[in-house]
């Protein structure tokens, strides 16, 4: 039989806190606390858990006082993700042990509770109209994080539940992705047409096709049917971590698959755009001859100077300069991308389209993105009834 209550003797440190010993499994842990009933609370919680977990007979429960919430993510995204999960998701995986933990990643997994991974995630969130802080989808995927390891602890026999269950994701509101104006897009389509790197051709892709820039970046000219006007979407390019290193500092180029199937599509060209890809590939073909390349379908579309695949950030320091001469503020890339939605809703083509066109996962998804501009499109196809009634 344990140890009750009474059985314990709550010392009082020189600095004022109180801690009192405890034996798992013949294994030391201490509690502390700021006063003696603090203490009290959290020794008749952890004798609780002793006989929780005695009961269900957890073979490395005393490990729980030992290991913190950082020592035991990261042995978990090196034992169970290198394995499981692709480059691009450790890369997310590792960002939130980097730098959204914080003060939990010091807490030993025994000592977290519900309350606390509550106020962790609360800490986080943005604020009011305030631009720092995170959206309510970098919350869902941190508590998603912290519920995974915590079951990996309880697989492991390290606990007996997880403390993620029941907490709530804070709401921040969604911020309105902005759109650029017809006028903003005309300058930007004029900048990257001029500009004096060919890549940035992709910029006036993106703004014609929806595209991720993951998915420009990974297409090659086989993906490319100039004879249906169709481009077929079934890659993304990104640097991710090297999955077949021991360390997390090597980083490599990943061509893979979306996450999704309905990324994997096709997008049809309007003809004018088709001749002007058409004209970009011939331009690119003697580029590549008076650089002494071989031109091939399976060459990327959109190459760096050395004509090999290129380095997103270079690509972004590109996007910047352009951005910067068509004298375009707050525009991040993905701004192309909700601008081709913006222009698709406006002209009329319906919400399940738009849904399919840019790869969404889910009809919602787009619903909840552009559900700003239904109404006005709604007026729009009232107006047109009009004609068909009187």
């Amino acid at each position: 039989m344990g140890k009750k209550m009474s059985d314990y003797n709550l010392t009082k440190r020189a600095d004022g806190r109180w801690y009192v010993q405890v034996m798992v499994d013949g294994n030391k842990t201490y509690l502390y606390g700021k006063t003696q009933s603090e203490l009290r609370t959290k020794l008749k919680a952890k004798l609780f858990d002793i006989e929780q977990a005695q009961a269900a007979r957890l073979a490395n429960y005393h490990q729980a006082d030992k290991v913190t919430v950082e020592q035991w993510a990261r042995l978990c995204l090196s034992t169970y993700s290198k394995i499981s999960v692709r480059g691009s998701t450790y890369s997310g995986y590792l960002s939130i042990v980097n730098n959204h933990l914080e003060w939990l990643g010091s807490c030993k997994l025994s000592e977290v509770t519900n309350a606390m991974i509550q106020e962790h995630l609360q800490s986080l969130a943005k604020k009011g109209d305030s631009d720092e802080g995170l959206g309510e989808k970098s919350l869902l995927n941190i508590k998603n994080f912290l519920s995974w390891i915590f079951n990996q602890a309880i697989k492991n026999g390290m606990l007996i539940r997880n403390p993620v269950t029941g907490v709530k994701v804070p709401k921040t509101g969604t911020k309105e992705t902005r759109a650029l104006s017809i006028e903003e897009q005309q300058r930007i389509l004029t900048a990257a047409r001029e500009y004096d790197k060919h890549i940035m051709f992709a910029v006036v892709f993106a703004l014609y096709t929806g595209c991720r820039k993951s998915e420009i970046l990974g297409l090659q000219w086989r993906d490319v049917d100039f004879s249906d006007n169709c481009i077929h979407i079934s890659k993304q390019l990104n640097r991710t971590y090297d999955m077949t290193e021991t360390s997390d500092t090597k980083t490599v180029l990943e061509l893979s698959t979306p996450k999704t199937k309905n990324s994997i599509r096709d997008i049809y060209m309007f003809q004018s755009f088709a001749e002007e890809v058409k004209a970009y590939k011939e331009k690119m073909i003697v580029w590549k001859k008076e650089k002494r390349y071989l031109h091939s379908e399976d060459d990327f579309v959109f190459i760096g100077m050395k004509g090999k695949p290129i380095e997103p950030r270079v690509f972004y320091k590109y996007y910047q300069e352009v951005m910067k001469i068509a004298d375009v503020e707050d525009a991040n890339f993905h701004t192309l991308r909700h601008t081709f939605a913006t222009r698709c809703i406006e002209n009329g083509m319906d919400i399940l389209m738009v849904s399919r066109t840019l790869g969404h996962s889910n009809i919602s998804t787009t619903l909840n993105k552009y559900s700003h501009l239904l109404p006005k499109h709604q007026k729009a196809c009232m107006d047109k009834l009009e004609t068909i009634y009187f």
